[in-house]
Order: structure tokens, then sequence, then C-alpha cells
């Protein structure tokens, strides 16, 4: 007798029965879980990007990233790849892999003028894919091991607490270049290099001409190519809705990592992203705050490291698979041109890559093994950093040097616990303070690292952990042993921060995973909300003692209050986990009472680091901006942006402008020269608006140690030709501009500086508004 498969009964003969009637209920009612957990995270996107851009806008982006990024992407991903392991690493590896791609090409194409159409790249990846019969049955082969409903709602909780944290505070706060009193000079910084890349080869500081820019510029590559092919205005890109996909797709791509290193848990991807997302740091001392090193801190304010820091995941998760030799010979060839897309999306992401690698050789050496793979990547990689290094930042260092421990001086508790010295000096006292307050905040927001440390024997064998542990060693000695302008040392550390709370997630898994307890995640919930209910209590008794409030040096030099939190903090954390093991015992569940303890005390620590960031959270409202003041910053009212808008409107690409406006902020401290909106929203040059982040002004710094942001500019006889323009104008001085400098435009602002009415009869007014005068030159 003939067995008729169960999949096959009741079906019409020569007809197969649905797709719909063939699946078990209970899978489909599975997949419906999963699918409700990406619409609600999808439905919160969209609503956090409504906030400041229209429909149009938030339509034409994800229209583009979901074919013209991701789909192509995805394809490329696959075809890489030997395994299928869930959707999620599907989506996410194959976002990043199209931008990639997309920004290379882009690149390539820029000097033929074929920027507008360095989106067609996708045409032949899809048509190959669809053509190919091996290719099309690898890109639509099933997953190995998808994800459960509870893994789906974790991760799309997980990865909505920073992009809410970031875009919910962004919709409070008036739209970008609608109030002077609401403005960011490192976002119009961005945006001007961006408007650059639409047009420039190679790069330059269009807010000064002539100024080539030397800097990690790919992201703003990749944005211009965005928009050229979506579409949409840069200040949407770079202000409101440009940075979502993005980040989602870097914090979304942790879980896969985390994935390799602790396989199977529900939880600790979910953790992970967590951890890196809004926590990883412990703050005991309510009236202080200590670096937030979670990606909210930085991604927003850093267009860079969304994309740097999501590139290094990607690179981090193809490097263990790479070691572990699940591979192929395509994923070798995509990691190289990954490799490529990060060497100028941050400068840090390549040397923390060749740090993993190179632990991987010198652990091996001990076991008496070659990692000659590792060997091998170490050299690519390093003449690929090498060729950046000489091509996108032109042999400038931006004021990076070897100053170890002076970072500490930066940041922290120093302000507060520093004695008086002189010019140039540092109280090494204050500084250990300092560092060693940072570093307790940090290890305990990331605790499962301990585990790590008492487990090497186990994971010594793994050359994916060893790369994954040098990733993070040097991102922290990075900061900790160099010094730049701004303190952007500290970005070796917050481009590791991923990988860091991927071990430290995959250390608590290890804790966890001992206890041989299928309801061992009831544990988990309870330590990670008892670290945050630990250290609300402890925060909340040491308010109440205001001898342990800021600032901690007495007027006699004595210190206090610096010992006690941490006391209250650590002791509570203690207590917390005594409780999650004692109900656990008693719940007659499997572990032994020791293992348990110490797992809750880990969980309940990285618990800790996400107490201040939800609290936060919780407490948003509504922004009130403080009155106008020579005390901030000040921006573009809505006439000035208008105005700044009608040039872009009404001018050729190539056109140059000239303006009176170069102080981002004037007071009795002198002029704030991060002036740079004018070419932002103008998309122009200008002859010479602002002149801080220039490869000259890095070099001043780095020569004299002075601010960057308050240094003259060393070009006296342009500068004056520039100004007499708008001040003393004559039919001389602006055929000089014309004939000398190139200037067709110039933008006048009244707010800066007084402008001679002569201008009317010397030039044609083109744009008038009360703050804002548009002159064409003849």
């Amino acid at each position: 007798m003939t067995r008729v498969a169960p999949s096959s009964l009741g079906a019409p003969p020569g007809r197969e029965q649905p797709l719909w009637r063939r699946l078990p209920w209970r899978t489909t009612g599975a997949l419906l879980v999963k699918a409700a957990a990406g619409v609600a995270l999808a439905w919160l996107l969209i609503w956090l990007m409504a906030g400041h851009a229209s429909t149009d806008s938030i339509v034409a982006l994800l229209r583009f990233w979901a074919f013209g990024i991701t789909l192509p992407g995805i394809v490329l991903w696959r075809l890489a790849s030997p395994f299928r392991h869930n959707l999620i690493e599907d989506f996410a590896a194959g976002s990043l892999v199209g931008v990639s791609v997309l920004l290379l090409v882009y690149m390539a194409v820029a000097p033929l003028g074929l920027q507008r159409w360095a989106w067609l790249w996708v045409v032949p990846v899809l048509i190959a894919a669809v053509a190919v019969p091996s290719w099309r049955r690898r890109c639509l082969s099933r997953v190995e091991r998808p994800i459960s409903p509870l893994t789906a709602w974790l991760v799309a909780a997980a990865c909505a607490l920073p992009i809410y944290a970031i875009g919910r505070y962004r919709n409070l706060v008036p739209a970008p270049y609608t109030d002077a009193r609401s403005n960011a000079p490192d976002m119009w910084f961005h945006q001007a290099l961006a408007a650059s890349a639409k047009y420039d080869v190679p790069l330059q500081a269009p807010y000064l001409q002539g100024e080539k820019m030397d800097y990690h510029y790919f992201w703003h590559q990749f944005t211009a190519a965005v928009s050229w092919a979506s579409g949409v205005d840069l200040t949407d890109l770079v202000y409101t809705i440009g940075w979502v996909p993005l980040l989602l797709a870097g914090v979304a791509l942790i879980f896969a990592l985390t994935d390799r290193i602790a396989p199977g848990s529900r939880w600790a991807g979910p953790l992970a992203i967590a951890v890196a997302g809004i926590g990883g740091t412990v703050n005991p001392y309510p009236r202080v705050s200590l670096p937030a090193e979670g990606l909210t801190g930085y991604v927003w304010g850093s267009p860079t490291q969304s994309l740097g820091g999501g590139l290094l995941v990607l690179l981090a998760l193809m490097g263990v698979d790479l070691l572990r030799g699940r591979s192929a010979a395509g994923t070798w060839v995509l990691f190289v041109v990954v490799c490529v897309a990060a060497s100028g999306s941050k400068a840090t992401v390549l040397p923390l890559i060749i740090c993993g690698f190179g632990l991987v050789v010198f652990i091996r050496l001990f076991y008496r093994r070659f990692a000659a793979g590792a060997l091998i990547l170490i050299g690519v990689l390093a003449a690929i950093f090498l060729a950046a290094i000489v091509v996108v930042f032109g042999n400038h260092s931006s004021g990076l040097a070897v100053r170890p421990w002076i970072t500490f001086a930066k940041i922290g508790l120093y302000p507060l616990v520093a004695g008086p010295v002189g010019w140039g000096e540092y109280d090494q006292g204050a500084m250990w303070i300092s560092g060693i307050t940072t570093c307790l905040g940090l290890l305990l927001g990331t605790a499962g690292l301990l585990v790590l440390t008492g487990t090497a024997g186990r994971w010594f064998r793994d050359p994916g952990m060893i790369f994954l542990v040098g990733i993070a060693i040097a991102g922290f000695g990075g900061m900790v042993l160099t010094d730049q302008p701004g303190t952007s040392q500290m970005y070796f550390h917050r481009t590791a921060v991923p990988v860091i709370a991927a071990l430290a997630a995959a250390g608590a898994w290890m804790l966890v995973f001992w206890f041989a307890d299928k309801r061992s995640g009831i544990a988990v919930l309870a330590a990670v909300l008892g670290g945050v209910g630990a250290t609300a209590a402890a925060r909340a008794i040491v308010r109440a003692n205001p001898s342990d409030g800021a600032p901690f040096r007495r007027a006699d030099g004595t210190l206090t209050g610096l010992v006690t939190p941490w006391l209250w903090t650590i002791g509570l954390l203690a207590v917390a986990a005594g409780l999650v093991t004692l109900l656990w015992k008693l719940a007659r569940r499997r572990g032994r009472p020791t293992r348990i303890a110490l797992a809750s005390f880990v969980l309940a620590g990285m618990g800790a680091g996400l107490f201040l960031p939800i609290q936060t959270i919780t407490n948003y409202r509504d922004v009130t901006l403080p009155p106008l003041s020579d005390k901030y910053p000040l921006g573009p009212s809505v006439s000035q942006t208008e105005a700044a808008h009608w040039l872009r409107d009404h001018s050729a690409p190539g056109d140059l402008i000239a303006t009176n406006a170069h102080c981002a902020m004037k007071n009795a401290m002198g002029c704030d020269v991060r002036h740079f909106w004018i070419a932002a929203l103008t998309e122009r040059h200008v002859l010479v608006e602002g002149w801080g982040y220039t490869n000259t002004i890095n070099d001043l710094v780095a020569a004299t140690g002075k601010s960057p942001n308050g240094l003259p500019f060393w070009d006296e006889q342009k500068l004056e030709d520039n100004d007499r323009a708008f001040t003393s104008p004559t039919r001389d001085n602006l055929r000089l501009l014309r004939t000398k400098y190139g200037v067709r435009w110039l933008y006048a602002d009244p707010t800066q500086t007084a402008v001679s009415q002569n201008l009317n009869s010397l030039a044609t007014l083109r744009f008038r508004a009360p703050d804002a005068l548009i002159y064409e030159l003849p």
C-alpha cells in the first residue's frame, strides 16, 4: 500500500494545495505573530519619521531603501554566504551590503558626471539573480534557523529603544532651520559636505572655497547618492529621516552577531541591542553625568558613526564566519568590498578590525597553530587602510596623537575633583579618580565581560571569539591611549560598543546556560528588572544625602561623596541578585545557587545601565528653548532659510557665493567660526563663510593646542576683500570679487555686520528679507 503524504490529502488530481492549506496552523500563527512584531516596529518608525518630514519624502526614501538598497543587497549577501540563518540577519546585512556597494559605485561614476545614475547598479544584480537558475535558488532558499515569535518581539522592542530615544526627542524640538534658537553647527557641517558630495570630485569644504576636505566622508557620498536617486532633500536626509533605516540595520545586525557567539538564545541578542543602544554605563551620581557610550549619545550627532558603526558590526559578523571556516569564496570578496566602503566611513573601523585579527594570530601561536587566513586579511586590510590614509585622509591625522590617559582629564568627574593647575598641566590624582569611576561605570554596565575573563580556556580555541575580544580591547585601548581635539578619540570605544555589548550578552548567556533550565529566561528578565530597580533606589538614597552630591571638591580642597554612591549601587544590585536567586530556588528550578547568584548580579548590572536612558525617555517633554542671546550658537531664521533655498533654486551648481556671515556665535570669548549653514542650504560653494573643521585648522590645533572653534582665519587678505564688499563696497571691490575670486552672488546677513546701502546701486538685489539680502553681481 502506497503511503500518501498528509499535506497532499484532499488535493484535486494534478493540482497542489495552496500554501496556506499545507502549513500547519501553529506555524501559520507563529508567522503572523512574527509579522506583527515587524509591523509594529515599522509603524513606530514611520510615526517618528513623520514628525518633521513630509509624506512624499518618507515614501520616496523607504521605496528607494527597499528596492534600491536592501533588495539587491540581500541578493549579494545570499550569493556570498553559504548559510541561511534568519531573516533579521538577511535584511540587516543585506541593507548594509547595499549601502556599501551604492556608495562605492557612486564614487566610481562621480568623476564621469554620472552621480544621478549610480542607483542603476541595482538592475544587473536583480536581472542576474532572476536569470541564473542556481543564483535564483540560492536567493529564494529557506532560512536554516528561523527565530521564534518571542525573539521577534524582543528584537523589535530592543531596536525600538534607541530609535525612539533619538527620534522622539528630535520631534520635540523645532524642525531644522525653522528657529534660530535651535541649531547644531556640527549638523550644518555634515549637510554642507553632503552638498559638496553631490557635485564635487574630490570632496571640498564648500563653506571655504578652495579648501579640500580630507575626512572620512563616505557617509556624505552615500547621502548624496540617496538624494539623487530618491529626490529627498538633504535636510530631511541629514536631520529627520535619513538616519532611521541606517540605524535600524546596524542595531538589528547586533542580534545576528550575538547569535554567532550565543547560538539559540532568545534573549541574548535583544539584550545586546539594548545595552549597545541605550545602556552600557552605570552612573550612581544623581547630579553628575558620566560618559554615556550607548548609540543614542552620538549616532544622530555624528552621522559618520551611523555608517561606520553599522559596517563594523557587519565586518565583525563576516570575520567570525571567515575565521570559523563557515564561508565561501564570495564571502571573502564581499568582506573586502565592505572593508573598502568602511575605510572612509569612519577612521576607527579598520584599525579595530585589524587589531581583532592580530589578536587571533597572537593567541593561535600559543596553541602552535598558524592563523594564515587572519594574517592574509591583516595584510589586505592594512593595504586598504594605507590607501585610505593617502586618498581619503590626505595624510592628515586631524590632530590625533598618542597621549595616554589624557582622555580622563576631558571626561567624567575630572572638572569636579581637579585642583588648581597651570595651563597645559593636569591633576594626576583627579585623572585617576575620573578614570576609575568611568571604567567602573562601563564595566558594571557590561558586566557579562567579567564572565569571559574567567572562561578564557573555553573561548581561546574559538578564533571568532578571539577576534571579537580583540576588537573590544582595541576600542577601549584607542580611547585611553590617544588624544584628539574635541575628544574624538572616544570614537575608538564607541565604534566597538556593539561588539562589546554582544560579548557582554554572550558572557551572561554562558552563565544562564549552565542552569540547564528551560524557564531560565524568567530569571533573566527578573534580574535585569531588578538591576533597574536597584539603581533607581540607590540614586534616590544618594540624592537624599546632601553630602554625596556635587561638587565633590570642598572649599578646603578635600573630596567627599565619591565612594558612597558606588557602595549603595553595588550593594543594592547584590541584594537584587540575592532575591532572584532565592525566588528561583523556592520555585524549585534547576541551577546551583552560586551560579544563579553570579548570573543574576551580572544581568542586574547590565540592567542598571538601562535605568537612566529609560528614565530620560519616559520624561520627554516639549523642549523650551532659551531666548536668543550671544551665549548659544545662533542659526538661520525661517526667512534666512527661505533666502538660502531661493539662492539654491536660482543659481547654478558652479556659482560661487560671498557672505559677511562667519560666526555661529559672537560674544566676549570671540567668534565661533563654525558657520556652515549657507553652504549647506544653498548647496553652493562660499568664498569665506566659516573655517572650522578644515584641514588647516586641524593642523593649527595640533601645533598650538588651542580651541579649534575660535582660531582666526589664516588668509587675512582674502577675508578683507570679502568683507569690504559688504561694509564699504565700490565698483572696484565687487569687480575684484568677480574677476579674482569668481564670486557671482552675495548673501548679506544684516544681523552679523552692517550692510552698506551702496550695494543696491552696485549690484542687483534679487531677494529681500529683514535678515537676509541676496545680490547678483554684474
